[in-house]
């Protein structure tokens, strides 16, 4: 949970839990299969001088971790609350110990400091480094190869990174990220994401819920079957008479849509908790904490089996773990593009309410109000203004875009000004309206085609469409 919970990932999805050490081996997996173990690794459990919970900035709490991987017989591990020097190590303890090539995809969070957990006076043992998450994936064992799908540049500071950062981060390097890879096999390609959310504790519902929406925006716009996992810090089928985070019914609402409206398998549904657990003396700590379910792997397009829970050497997480059946074939989805909720573009300004919204190419700005549905922007061709204010010079512009009003009256822009803006700032990529998404609100239907945007009065069927380079009354 937050900075104080941890989960890993790999590929066979294999729930992973922290510890496991009296569980027999599983056996080494057949061609193809390829197994998934997600775990918080706890790495940013507390992180003071001399103390030694969680995993450690040491040597041998990372071999720990990587014996919790291998003896999942990991393909790919998804590992939460890890700190990049650390996340280098461990690749190349797992390379040591499998005598296979392991990959690291790197996540950045936030940036910390970490010790080796012995003495008060203790130095860092890595200071100031960047903090996220780890995809970890074994080359050669069902897995032909990788390629990082979530990937949108460098850190500011130029290291790199293969992550995106969530929009409840409070700034542009400090917060949640979440990240995600195509796997090559033998069968074909599959997509896994490695996720960690925020706390209920630091950004509001409707905060957690935008970061959910926009991970479904790249999850949900390719074809390739897909795995997800992580640390969600959100239990999502305790009744909320009994649930200890309730006060997040957006954030929940948007998780089960993975299930509900995208068709995914909840595959630990039944495995028990996953979070507060007592690796071994926090005993007095932990009894203030329930234990909850808050990590997850979910699966669509693909067949698993062996389904795990299982405890790590030093986490506070159980670990989850589970095996991609190759055998079984993959199926390819059908990007799925359900309207949009008018409520995550709602404004209220000054008693006005309306929506607002950009294009995906950010050359549209657009509102929807009782009054009208416009959209500004340059656009070609624009006929000659009629007579009147809008062909007067120094006067309101003419033509700097397009409206319908509940009339069904469907002209160009005479406007001195824009229209609709955000009440809380500028625009940012929540207020884009993607291309075959619809919204619709006060009686008007918009939707994202192509570089432009479709908007229409509901009851005439009236209304325009409208890009940089064409633009159209219906």
């Amino acid at each position: 949970m937050g900075s104080q919970r941890r989960a890993a990932l790999g590929i066979v999805l294999v729930l992973v839990t922290t510890g496991c050490r009296d569980d027999p081996a599983p056996p080494q997996q057949p061609d193809g299969a390829v197994t998934v173990v997600n775990l918080n690794a706890a790495m940013g459990f507390k992180m003071g001088r001399g103390d030694a919970h969680g995993t450690d900035a040491t040597r041998e709490d990372l071999e720990l971790l990587a014996d919790d991987i291998l003896t999942r017989d990991a393909d790919i591990a998804n590992l939460q609350e890890m700190a990049e020097p650390a996340a280098h190590e461990l690749r190349g303890i797992l390379a040591e110990k499998t005598g296979a090539p392991w990959e690291l995809n790197w996540s950045h969070s936030a940036r910390a400091t970490y010790y080796a957990g012995r003495d008060e006076d203790e130095p860092p043992a890595y200071d100031n480094v960047s903090a996220g998450n780890a995809q970890l994936i074994r080359i050669g064992d069902g897995i032909d190869g990788q390629e990082p799908i979530t990937v949108d540049g460098d850190r500011p500071t130029g290291e790199p990174d293969q992550g995106i950062m969530l929009p409840s981060s409070k700034e542009p390097t400090s917060g949640r990220s979440f990240q995600g890879t195509e796997l090559t096999t033998a069968k074909g390609r599959i997509d896994v994401y490695n996720l960690h959310l925020a706390l209920g504790r630091d950004n509001t519902d409707e905060e957690r819920a935008r970061d959910v929406e926009v991970i479904q925006r790249y999850t949900e716009s390719r074809t390739n079957p897909a795995v997800i996992t992580g640390d969600f810090n959100q239990p999502i089928d305790i009744p909320a008479a009994s649930n200890p985070l309730t006060g997040s019914p957006k954030t929940v609402k948007a998780l089960k849509a993975f299930m509900e409206t995208y068709g995914y398998t909840d595959v630990g549904r039944f495995l028990g908790p996953t979070s507060n657990r007592d690796p071994g003396d926090w005993k007095q700590e932990y009894k203030k904490f329930a234990r909850l379910r808050i990590d997850y792997i979910l699966a669509n397009g693909v067949t698993t089996r062996d389904a795990k829970r299982f405890d790590s050497h030093e986490s506070d997480h159980w670990g989850l773990a589970a095996t991609i059946d190759l055998s079984a074939g993959l199926t390819t989805r059908t990007a799925v593009k359900p309207p949009m909720d008018p409520k995550r573009y709602h404004h209220d300004s000054y008693g006005l309410e309306f929506v607002f919204f950009t294009s995906v190419t950010g050359d549209f700005t657009c509102g929807i109000a009782k009054e009208q549905a416009v959209c500004q922007g340059q656009t070609e061709p624009v006929p000659s203004p009629p007579p009147g204010v809008c062909d007067q010079q120094g006067g309101p512009s003419w033509g700097h875009g397009m409206y319908v009003d509940p009339a069904g009256k469907v002209d160009f822009v005479c406007a001195g000004g824009i229209l609709y803006w955000p009440s809380d700032g500028n625009p940012t990529e929540l207020d884009v309206l993607d291309p075959g998404r619809s919204l619709s609100a006060f009686g008007f239907t918009c939707a994202g085609e192509g570089p432009g945007i479709r908007c229409a009065h509901d009851a005439s069927g009236h209304g325009f469409g409208i890009a940089a380079k064409s633009n159209r009354e219906f």
